[in-house]
This record gives structure tokens, C-alpha cells and sequence, in this order.
């Protein structure tokens, strides 16, 4: 395990914090950021590999901290003023962690598996707040396309309190791609329903029937479904709300939909 010491703002620093900050750097060079102790056990616990771990020189770690950062190929050692700047925490992170990208092409498959797609997702937060919505209601995988935040940003990773690291994930980058794996899910799951969510719909959430393998639509935060994926659902439906409400935070009304499932499914 090699060990860097970081004293000042140099050349290195600057490439942890672009890697923190920065879509195209993590691109390059197939890394990304991680702060939060949950994350990071999660991190490890499901088996990705640690490009390093950064901590500084200038505070005692406690066991648990010492205890992992064998696992890194390296680590790097700060001073203290610089980890606090890498740190987006009030109190700040006694350890984080460079993680390698994982990316996930195979289709998961079990018995009555339940599928989401997120169409152009837009809000970071959002985006980790579903990863850990899918992990808690035993969402198979996640799917995702078009122009979309990076879900290896951050604030995505510190949103899913953990469970990125535990739901595959895996991006569309076609409407035949997509086909493909629609294709492929249905040579095991024949009766597979795809599922729009819409405030246009005219059926309700609970009157649809979730008991069978189904893939889950759910839109852009602003301009919802793309026409494709519209059209290629088996039906639209949509959560009920009040008169006077016409909208919930995408988040939310995921989480509303999964919720539902299970609960047909006898889940809970």
C-alpha cells in the first residue's frame, strides 16, 4: 500500500477535488468520490475496489478507519485545513474514498423481478433519494437515459446513504438498446408489464396490478416521459392526490409507486 503525503494544494489535491467535482474528470480516469461512513463500508461490504482513501496526517483515526486502509492500492494523507476543504460535511469526515467505477451492462433477474427506469433524471439529490427507495423495495435494478445527471457525482453517492453500491444500475444509451434489454428480460418474464407514470393517466395506482414482473417508468422532474417511452407502456398510471395538488417531488411519487408494489406483492 503506498502512502502519499499531501501538504499544500498541488497537483494532486487539485485532481481529488476534480474528481469530487468534475463529470469529465471522473470520465477520464474511471474514478469517483466518496464521503460518509455508511457509504464507504457499503462500498466495501459489496466488493468495489478502492483506488484509496484520503485522511488527515494531523487526527487519530478510529479502529474502524484504521482497520480498512489495507484495502486501498493507496492513501492519501493530508493536512488537516485540506481534508476540511474536501469535506462537504458540517462535522467533518475523518475518512473518504476513491472509489473505481463498476458498470453494471447484465440484466439482473430473479423470480418476479420489479424494474425502474428514470427518464432524463435531472436532481442529484433525487436521483440518490430513488437508488435508496429501490434498495429498501426490492427493486431488481435500475435503468436510466438520455441526458441525465451523472450518478457517480456526490452528492448522488451521499443522497443513497449507502445503497449505490448495493442496486445495479446501468444506463440506456438507445431506444434500441432499451428494446434489447426489454428482449432479454422477456425470454425469462414473458408476462413482463411496462408500467407509465402519468398525471394524465386515468388509472389509479392502486387499481393497476403489480402482482406480475413489470418495469416502472417514471419522468423527468420537469417535462416528464419522453413520446417514446410513452408510447411503448402497456398502460399509464397515477398517483392520487387531493384537489388542488396536481404534482409530488419525483422522489416522493417513486417511492409512493414502489411502495405499492410490495405491498401487492405481500412484501412487507
Amino acid at each position: 500500500m503506498k502512502k502519499i503525503y499531501i501538504g499544500k494544494e498541488n497537483a494532486t489535491y487539485q485532481q481529488i477535488l476534480a474528481l469530487k467535482n468534475n463529470r469529465g474528470k471522473r470520465n477520464q480516469l474511471g474514478l469517483f468520490f466518496v464521503e460518509g461512513v455508511q457509504n464507504i463500508k457499503e462500498a466495501i461490504a459489496y466488493g468495489w475496489d478502492i483506488d484509496a482513501f484520503i485522511f488527515s496526517s494531523d487526527k487519530e483515526l478510529s479502529d474502524w478507519a484504521k482497520s480498512i486502509l489495507s484495502l486501498a492500492d493507496k492513501n492519501y494523507i493530508l493536512s488537516q485545513q485540506l481534508m476540511n476543504n474536501l469535506s462537504s460535511k458540517d462535522i467533518k469526515s475523518e475518512i473518504l474514498a476513491l472509489v473505481k467505477k463498476n458498470v453494471q451492462s447484465a440484466i439482473i433477474d430473479n423470480e418476479n423481478p420489479v424494474y425502474i427506469l428514470l427518464d432524463r433524471p435531472s436532481k442529484k439529490g433525487n436521483m440518490g433519494t430513488i437508488i435508496r427507495s429501490c434498495d429498501a423495495l426490492n427493486v431488481s435494478q435500475i435503468f436510466y437515459s438520455g441526458h441525465s445527471i451523472d450518478i457517480y457525482d456526490c452528492e448522488v453517492i451521499t443522497a443513497s446513504m449507502g445503497s449505490f453500491f448495493k442496486v445495479p444500475i446501468t444506463f440506456i444509451d438507445s431506444s434500441n438498446t432499451f428494446n434489447e434489454i426489454i428482449d432479454n428480460i422477456k425470454t425469462n418474464h414473458s408476462d413482463l408489464q411496462i408500467i407509465a407514470t402519468s398525471l394524465q393517466a386515468t388509472c389509479r395506482l392502486q387499481d393497476c396490478d403489480f402482482t406480475k414482473p413489470t418495469l416502472l417508468l417514471i419522468g423527468n422532474e420537469t417535462v416528464g416521459l419522453s413520446k417514446f417511452y410513452n408510447d411503448i407502456a402497456n398502460q399509464a398510471v397515477k398517483i392520487p392526490m387531493k384537489k388542488g395538488i396536481d404534482s409530488l417531488n419525483v422522489a416522493c411519487a417513486t417511492t409512493a409507486c414502489l411502495y405499492e408494489i410490495q405491498r401487492q406483492r405481500d412484501f412487507f
